[in-house]
């Protein structure tokens, strides 16, 4: 059974994260980019340190470098992202963005040996075809300023996967999630204490939801890495996708016509035949 649980556990993350990104959606109107962030981060030294010091749990460290570079990549790889959405178009911006999990099934053959089923290789073409009929893209061959930080954070964004599974291989879940949120908090924490954001009560609890919630997404998804190569787990985590897609269709009255569901059922058909192959 342990073939089934990667796509189970990266599933169950993918529901918490989209509610965690609903969220976000919604504060983004009214709260900074860097204070949700920040608030996303501290998540991890808050639920955490008391569960460390309730078991009297050692925090071992195995590899320094890998878990720099995956603080790295994550909040570099999120800047990117941040900045496409600015200089540039979202739904391009999206769709460059999610080459990562190509490039990572690459690189993880080429790094870890870890050759796809051939069912597998064969469902990508048709997952980012998905894609670009879930995002539907406009302009595709222009190029700007937007699409080269979509691009740089693509790359970045397989750093994240690529060492992320490789500190699966000698740290557990609750050790990588509260390094990486704990020096990831401390870092995004200097723009919101140069200029501190006005919040209010009401708001105060939206964001610590919004944490709560995609912190158990993200420790669901660190589990998850565990037991699939990086290139697998990177395809499954595209499932985010169609289930923000319904998220906007059911909560924030964002209109999908029949190409885009076309598209959310296209990647579910393809990321089950992963799931069951691998």
């Amino acid at each position: 059974m342990i073939s089934y649980k990667a796509p189970v556990i990266i599933f169950i993350a993918n529901l918490f994260f989209t509610v965690s990104f609903s969220l976000v959606t919604y504060l983004s109107n009214v709260v900074p980019t860097e204070t949700i962030m920040l608030f996303r981060f501290l998540a991890g030294p808050a639920f955490l340190i008391p569960y460390f010091l309730s078991l009297k749990k050692k925090l071992v460290i195995h590899s320094y470098r890998l878990f720099a570079l995956r603080i790295f990549f994550g909040i570099s790889a999120m800047s990117c992202l941040f900045l496409s959405f600015k200089y540039g178009q979202i739904g391009k911006s999206m769709l460059i963005f999610e080459c990562s999990a190509l490039w990572t099934l690459l690189l993880s053959y080429f790094i870890y040996k870890h050759k796809p089923h051939v069912y597998s290789l064969l469902c990508v073409p048709f997952v980012f075809l998905g894609l670009f009929l879930v995002i539907q893209p406009t302009e595709t061959t222009s190029i700007n300023l937007g699409d080269l930080f979509a691009l740089l954070g693509s790359f970045l964004n397989t750093g994240v996967y690529l060492s992320l599974k490789a500190l699966r291989h000698h740290h557990d879940t609750p050790t990588i999630v509260l390094i990486t949120y704990f020096f990831s908090a401390l870092i995004v924490s200097i723009p919101s204490f140069i200029a501190p954001p006005i919040i209010t009560l009401e708001l105060f609890g939206l964001l610590c939801l919004m944490c709560s919630v995609g912190f158990v997404g993200q420790l669901l998804m660190t589990q998850g890495f565990k037991y699939a190569s990086a290139g697998i787990c990177s395809l499954l985590m595209l499932g985010i996708v169609p289930l923000t897609s319904i998220s906007g269709f059911l909560f924030f009255n964002e209109y999908y016509d029949a190409t885009i569901w076309s598209g959310i059922i296209l990647i579910f058909v393809c990321l089950g035949i992963i799931s069951r192959w691998q």
